[in-house]
């Protein structure tokens, strides 16, 4: 029996209108809520916005303390949450929170169907200006959220680059990674290898939201990506909004197997099944042997392993 879901990416406008900070900052609410609705017109059982998505467009963002909200109970989680219970859809709403140790978090919020908090992811792989310039402290937890239709994992931004917070939400049973960002870049080859093979290598539905241009706006190399899309666990793009702001959905039968022949078999087998089976955890000591935290940065630090003689 088919598992079927409705997924949306809520691509916000890149550039932010409005006279002051406090303008923009409801220009971002007010878009973001448009498109919640957008999509819950379209059938959508979830839906995600981008990075931060409430402070786009204000200097300040990271640095002043009036944005950073407590999650959940601030503006964003009350605005997000009256749309989720209105059209009974889920919604990811990422933004610069503080948690109940007053601790500066880049957090991406999981309210339900009937407006309720299910949980926060908080970002693990901080930027530089993320430690440095905003205080941001990093999280520590890779969570998987149980929904109705299935379950969902969340990375942001610079985690892309780290295959390992992939891995473990897969094996933690995510059927879909939201990947809310925004990053810019002087093209997408290099990204595009990096995302697909986020979702062929674990076998999940990823689902980067990123910002996006008007119909008169021009994208150069440098600029913000955009490419919010789904993406399929054979890395085929079911979805995408392209470089434009806006919502793109598509309907994922979630118990639809990856299919190979002879992928590390002798016959048919299901992908990720044969790929768990074939796994070496025996073997993937030196991945925490080999870590390393630099300092002042974090508190832990290892040391490199000591060869010894056989």
């Amino acid at each position: 029996m088919a598992r079927l879901a409705k997924v949306a990416v809520c691509s916000t406008p890149n550039s932010v209108v409005g006279e002051d900070d406090e303008e923009r900052h409801e220009f971002n609410l007010r878009k973001a809520e448009e498109l919640l609705h957008e999509a819950a017109a379209q059938g959508a059982d979830i839906a995600c916005l981008p990075e931060a998505f409430p402070v786009r467009g204000i200097n300040s963002g990271g640095t002043d303390d009036r944005w950073y909200e407590p999650v959940p109970g601030g503006e964003t989680y009350q605005r997000m949450a009256a749309v989720a219970r209105q059209h009974g859809m889920y919604v990811v709403a990422p933004v610069l929170g503080l948690d109940d140790d007053g601790l500066r978090r880049n957090v991406a919020m999981v309210i339900d169907r009937n407006g309720n908090y299910v949980g926060g992811y908080n970002k693990v792989h901080l930027t530089v200006t993320e430690i440095e310039q905003w205080g941001i402290t990093a999280g520590d937890s890779w969570p998987v959220f149980d929904l109705d239709f299935g379950k969902i994992g969340i990375t942001i931004c610079y985690d892309v680059f780290f295959p390992e917070g992939y891995r473990i939400l897969a094996l933690k049973g995510a059927d879909i990674i939201y990947h809310p960002t925004m990053y810019s870049m002087y093209g997408e080859v290099g990204w595009e290898a990096v995302i697909h093979s986020r979702a062929i290598d674990n076998c999940v539905y990823v689902c980067p939201v990123n910002y996006g241009f008007t119909d008169h706006e021009p994208w150069m190399p440098g600029m913000c990506l955009n490419r919010s899309s789904v993406i399929g666990p054979d890395g085929i793009t079911l979805a995408d909004r392209g470089r434009y702001w806006g919502v793109a959905m598509a309907e994922l039968d979630l118990d639809r197997p990856r299919m190979v022949y002879r992928g590390g078999t002798t016959g048919l087998a299901s992908f990720r099944e044969d790929a768990w089976n074939h796994r070496r955890p025996d073997t993937y000591q030196e991945l925490l042997d080999y870590g390393y935290w630099v300092d002042g940065l974090h508190e832990k630090s290892v040391e490199q392993p000591v060869e010894t003689e056989a």
